[in-house]
């Protein structure tokens, strides 16, 4: 396989990254990003993939530009020997390199990307085999070292601009908490994309009344598109009796948006989901609870970042299970306890 490093790296001017990943799995590539762009940092870099996501790079290290999958004609690119759209199979031969993000090396879109491309084309493959216990970032990273590419990256990090910052900072402002206060602010999402990822509601609400009692940081609950109205009507249940002192409740925020207000708050309690990837990559404190995946390939990291999970025979599940398990028993057994363990290992154990 050639090494991309042996060609002169200033001769790569121009690089297209192909990802069309959730949040989670693009927030693990970011190593495999960081590897590329110090490779070639004289490359422009477009990152092609789903916009709501991508913004969280645009202009922030990663990506000079993004691009959209879903766009007209990039179709076309996913039949096998077919005719490919003319304005993108010009747009795509002006690039040095592209590297695709995906399931098959031997798949219709590199096929395709080398019909058009005058440049390197190299494959990463996206998931590891079910069952085999690396990391999902060392694994990326280590799919770049085929083509003589460092191993160094290892920790997911993001750089918001300062502008993002401020944002968050007159968002939380606007719901009445000062700017120390959001510093001191404990995050708490209930949600995830899988509902066998989600640990109970009625533990995350006696969790936050455990913090409120606590402490005297204030509590912003996130709420996603995937959290129903009983998971709203449960916190706004705490917000009727605490008052001015409430859980505020932070909705309807882009990636983007999201991430401009839990950067710098002092703690983010989640479950095995995009967004408590998110938190660990804007280096924020972060306890992750897991179930019936795999915490060694799928745990966020960061410089502080723990996992509360059960221990059980069937956890992780194997991929027959994974798709069968109705009952989620690996997230029931998570009890209030494993969690306080948890924050103890982080540091908050007695206080906030």
């Amino acid at each position: 396989m050639p090494s991309l490093l042996t060609e002169k790296t200033t001769e790569v001017r121009s690089m297209l990254i192909i990802h069309q990943g959730a949040i989670g799995d693009f927030i693990l590539a970011l190593p495999a990003l960081k590897t590329l762009r110090k490779a070639f940092p004289q490359a422009k870099a477009v990152v092609m993939g789903y916009p709501r996501i991508l913004e969280l790079v645009e202009r922030r290290y990663y990506a000079d530009e993004i691009l959209s999958v879903d766009q007209r004609g990039f179709a076309s690119f996913f039949v096998r020997g077919g005719d490919l759209d003319p304005v993108l199979s010009q747009f795509f031969a002006t690039f040095h390199l592209l590297v695709v993000f995906g399931k098959d090396e031997e798949g219709p879109v590199v096929g395709n990307l080398k019909r058009v491309s005058q440049g390197q084309v190299i494959h990463v493959k996206s998931f590891l085999p079910w069952g085999e216990r690396t990391h999902l970032a060392d694994h990326l990273v280590r799919e770049l070292a085929r083509y003589g590419l460092p191993r160094d990256e290892k920790v997911p990090e993001l750089y918001p601009k300062k502008s993002d910052q401020e944002w968050g900072i007159r968002f939380c402002k606007r719901k009445g908490l000062t700017e120390e206060e959001k510093s001191k602010a404990v995050v708490v999402h209930p949600g995830s994309g899988s509902k066998k990822k989600v640990w109970p509601l009625e533990r995350f609400v006696e969790l936050t009344r455990y913090i409120e009692k606590k402490s005297r940081a204030r509590i912003l609950i996130i709420l996603g598109p995937a959290e129903g109205p009983e998971v709203q009507s449960a916190f706004e249940q705490i917000a009727w009796e605490k008052g001015p002192e409430a859980p505020l409740l932070v909705k309807g925020l882009s990636l983007l948006g999201l991430a401009s207000v839990i950067q710098g708050c002092r703690l983010f309690i989640g479950n095995d989901s995009g967004i408590s990837h998110l938190a660990a990559a804007l280096k924020v404190p972060t306890l992750a609870i897991f179930g019936a995946t795999d915490h060694k390939v799928w745990a966020p990291r960061g410089e502080r970042v723990v996992v509360a999970r059960a221990k059980m025979e069937c956890s992780p599940c194997s991929e027959e299970k994974f798709f069968q398990c109705q009952t989620a028993d690996c997230m029931k057994r998570v009890e209030m306890e494993d969690v306080l363990r948890a924050l103890d290992r982080l540091g908050y154990g007695q206080s906030f």
